[in-house]
């Protein structure tokens, strides 16, 4: 036994030299590299994980699961028309793998082409009737079509199938005010805070319920915009002489930074470019920009009132984790409405703003509306809304729940800002 075994680790180590030459793998080692490379795409390691599913398949094309994850973390990465090539080729060598059509419908729903989304999540249903997930995901493509009433029964079914299903309890909520029943909206975003407390779209779809049956009393309570939009100046960072020279250098390090994507489609960005978190790749201003903040929200936290009644105000994270994402709009671009659906704070600090948001207009060119939701809204309701003018050099605070977005501006100018979210780490 012990000489079988000695000859089994030779040519092992001989396979293995040979299909580390051809970048290959071999058939032994096939199943611990892709558990390996799951393992790295759960953890957020794309690019890693990226190079280990395109070892995978070069050595295996016919590998439905490796063209399964790698598919995903293409769609991750935001190649989505590569992200399709290998989920389509998966399709053809197990038509019968309900996730992989899952998956792909996903990527489509992502390109807004709900048609051919639909068609994927109805063939990921039939092939696994309680696909909750997919469901869920069925719900939004018919939404995306206007299919509002379809879209209700599809996250029902999902909710009946998963009632933890946090996902599809949220949009449920959403769907319902679009189609004009908040009664029942502000119960699915109530039944939805019963599975996560913390769940910022039913807070935000439970406040614009509240506003659309007129209960403005309990609006007021989670969309006190005079109260819980603040505005913050940071300190000049030590080593600047001047609050202008430091927001120069920041720009440039903005312009600079090798994330920086023009019109990625994965982001609610039109017309612009954005990052992904800069922490992740600091510079020395984005460092000394990362400290002068933190000094701001810890200030403006400890002044808040503590109510363990209030899921703003019952939080207040002595520790917490930032994440920093800067963009650059053009002349028409535009953050439509959204918010940030895990984080307890959220803010942007304003690098450098055009001059068209300073000239006295009814337009507010450049402002930051506050109150619009991510839908089209019925005929018969108008939001309630307020709107903030941005200043260079100012930081302004308000709840990760608030819908915000921005009021499109003209002219040859840029507008560059630095949207940040707190994560409490207690």
């Amino acid at each position: 036994m012990k000489g079988i075994n000695s000859v089994n680790r030779a040519e092992r180590r001989r396979l293995n030299k040979e299909s580390r030459k051809k970048n290959v793998v071999p058939p032994f080692m096939r199943e611990e590299l892709l558990s390996n490379a799951v393992q790295e795409l759960q953890q957020g390691n794309l690019e890693h994980a990226d190079k280990l599913f395109k070892k995978l398949i070069t050595s295996n094309p016919d590998d439905p699961n490796a063209l399964h994850f790698g598919g995903i973390t293409k769609y991750q990465l935001g190649s989505y028309n590569k992200a399709l090539d290998l989920l389509n080729r998966a399709t053809q060598i197990a038509p019968n793998y309900a996730e992989v059509h899952n998956s792909q419908g996903i990527v489509l729903l992502e390109q807004r082409k709900y048609e051919n989304a639909c068609q994927s999540f109805e063939r990921a249903i039939h092939l696994k009737s309680d696909y909750s997930n997919a469901y869920t995901n069925l719900g939004s493509s018919l939404k995306g079509l206007g299919k509002l009433s379809e879209a209700c029964i599809a996250y029902n079914t999902a909710i009946m199938l998963e009632p933890s299903n946090r996902e599809a309890t949220y949009k449920l909520a959403s769907t319902l005010l679009a189609n004009n029943d908040p009664n029942a909206a502000l119960e699915a975003a109530n039944n939805c805070l019963e599975i996560d407390p913390y769940c910022q779209n039913a807070n935000a779809y439970k406040a614009i319920a509240f506003s659309q049956l007129q209960r403005h009393s309990e609006w007021n309570l989670l969309y006190n915009f005079d109260e819980m939009i603040h505005k913050s100046y940071i300190q000049v960072p030590k080593g600047y002489d001047s609050l202008q020279s430091f927001n120069a250098q920041l720009e440039k390090d903005v312009r600079n930074h090798t994330t920086l994507t023009w019109e990625p489609l994965e982001r609610v960005t039109s017309g612009g470019a954005v990052t992904k978190d800069i922490l992740l790749n600091p510079s020395k201003s984005i460092l000394a920009f990362e400290k002068s903040l933190r000094s701001a929200i810890d200030s403006y936290r400890d002044s808040l009132a503590y109510n363990s009644e209030h899921i703003f105000y019952s939080r207040l994270p002595k520790k917490y984790r930032l994440t920093l994402i800067a963009s650059i709009l053009k002349a028409d671009g535009k953050h439509p409405p959204h918010i940030h659906e895990d984080s307890w704070l959220s803010g942007v600090y304003y690098v450098r703003i055009p001059s068209a948001v300073n000239e006295m207009s009814d337009e507010r060119e450049g402002w930051l509306e506050f109150g619009r939701p991510d839908y089209a809204v019925p005929d018969e309701f108008e939001p309630d809304v307020t709107v903030v003018k941005p200043e260079e050099g100012a930081a302004l605070f308000f709840p990760s729940y608030f819908f915000h977005g921005t009021i499109p501006f003209t002219g040859s100018e840029e507008r560059i800002g630095i949207a940040f979210d707190v994560y409490p780490l207690e």
